[in-house]
């Protein structure tokens, strides 16, 4: 059995205090679901004579609580996950999960307070499958993390507005062997950017300090100040430029570039109209040339996106990686990962996406690509991945979904190339006003250049939901 940290418990009392302590509307809703597990290799083995099949039930007891109104907005929920596995009752176990948080205003429209926490499970290598359950017996820790951060808006008439943010966070790992990369983070960012007044020409100011402590002695520090010039050439088209310095302290390998230069980037802006945005830069850092580049444009039904970034980045927390989409009702959400980054890096990325909806009919597709440049002796790491699901309102109360995900991952610390992928078709059907059953089948595979990590998994799920 998995018990929450003090830390988390502390943190979503410190949620609920700041809602408690102003006047607000409050909205609890308690839920329940059971669920029926059949999967035909429980422990992934890589070898059919060393699988093993199980059936497992799964009981979800949870609730939500959100509030809005007075001087504080608060959203918290919490599950309590039970499985039991018919054939090796050894396995039984149980699971906490929790997340919550609120903003308060502490002076209104000039001091502000952010928390957070969050309470969970993720394996310890990534390459073993893809998030979503703790059903399969692949290595998991508990992971708790919570977040406290101030912040100052200040306006100065029509010369400039300005934001100073100090944020504290905690990752915390309850098992496993990665419990060595507890860190602790702080993080002081101000922004003074151009008012009204500025008109042709705007300018800003920025600068941001990191600061992470591990528990196995590793400290990173990350520093940079930018100041930036936009020309404004019309009102669908700016100009830009901006420089500055950077102080990066971190371990490095020999060889590798010294993280303390100067900088700077020039790109522009173009707003061809309400649908459309694009933003380009060229600039050089001391890694080298480097390239940024955000582009959206949305269709009567969809809408594109696309996104290049390079950047330097520390293991100090928890990166939340797009993995598809999923369909809740009448929306089309984004699923996000928790990845423990295990070294700096510098990571360039380019991620292209579509959704929408039309009908009946909602659909998304991902594509990432990101190679990460390790600064220690871990060499580089190369990440493929494509994501495609689909919904489709068979009825008005039943829905159908197919997904699949494919991920490629190339990485020189262990010389292993896996290709992980899956495919997943539902049913789901609204029973009630607060009842709601669905049936899904899933198969998954990984294929790897080294002995003993493939595997294929079939699986099939029916549950039952209901919420008070």
């Amino acid at each position: 059995m998995r018990i929450i940290t003090l830390g988390t418990l502390l943190g979503s009392l410190a949620l609920v205090h700041a809602g408690a302590t102003q006047a607000g509307s409050w909205d609890f809703t308690p839920r329940v679901s059971v669920s029926q597990t059949y999967t035909d290799n429980v422990n992934l083995a890589p070898r059919s004579e060393d699988k093993e099949s199980d059936s497992v039930s799964q009981l979800n007891t949870g609730f939500s609580l959100q509030r809005s109104g007075g001087r504080t907005d608060l959203s918290l929920g919490y599950n309590l996950q039970s499985l039991a596995y018919w054939q090796d009752d050894g396995r039984n176990t149980v699971y906490h999960q929790f997340a919550g948080d609120s903003t308060t205003t502490l002076i209104r429209e000039t001091l502000f307070l952010d928390a957070s926490a969050t309470y969970g499970q993720r394996l310890l290598d990534g390459r073993d499958g893809f998030a979503g359950d703790n059903i399969v017996t692949s290595e998991r820790a508990d992971v708790a993390r919570y977040s406290v951060s101030p912040y100052w808006r200040q306006g100065f008439g029509s010369f400039a507005t300005g934001e100073v943010r100090y944020t504290w966070d905690k990752v915390d790992y309850q098992s496993g062997d990665i419990t060595r990369n507890n860190s602790e983070n702080q993080r002081i960012q101000a922004t003074l950017n151009s008012g009204p007044r500025f008109t042709t020409v705007g300018w800003g100011l920025s600068y941001s300090w990191d600061e992470s402590t591990y528990d196995d002695g590793t400290d990173v520090t990350l520093e940079s100040l930018e100041a930036l010039v936009r020309l404004n050439l019309s009102s669908q088209f700016s100009v830009y430029a901006a420089g500055g310095q950077e102080r990066n302290d971190y371990n490095r390998a020999v060889g590798n570039a010294e993280p303390d230069d100067t900088f700077w980037r020039a790109g522009f802006t173009w707003l061809p109209g309400p649908r459309t945005s694009l933003d380009a830069f060229y600039g050089e850092r001391f890694f080298g040339d480097t390239y940024g580049l955000t582009f959206s444009h949305r269709f009567r039904h969809a809408t594109w996106r696309v996104g290049y970034s390079e950047s330097i980045t520390s293991l100090s927390r928890i990166e939340f990686v797009p993995i598809g989409f999923i369909v809740v009702g009448d929306e089309l959400l984004l699923v996000l990962d928790p990845q423990l980054v295990p070294d700096a890096y510098i990571a360039k990325r380019l991620d292209v996406s579509v959704s929408g909806q039309r009908s009946r009919l909602s659909w998304g597709l991902a594509a990432t690509r990101e190679e990460r440049f390790y600064q220690t002796d871990r060499g580089d790491q190369e990440i493929h991945s494509f994501n495609a699901n689909l919904g489709w309102q068979v009825a008005p109360r039943t829905q159908a979904t197919l997904s699949s995900r494919w991920q490629r991952s190339d990485y020189d610390l262990d010389s292993r190339k896996d290709d992980l992928w899956n495919l997943g078709i539902g049913l789901n059907r609204t029973l009630g006003p607060s009842t709601s059953a669905s049936l899904q089948y899933r198969y998954q595979e990984r294929d790897s250049n080294q002995d003993g990590f493939d595997y294929q998994e079939n699986r099939v799920t029916a549950t039952l939901s209901k919420t008070f």
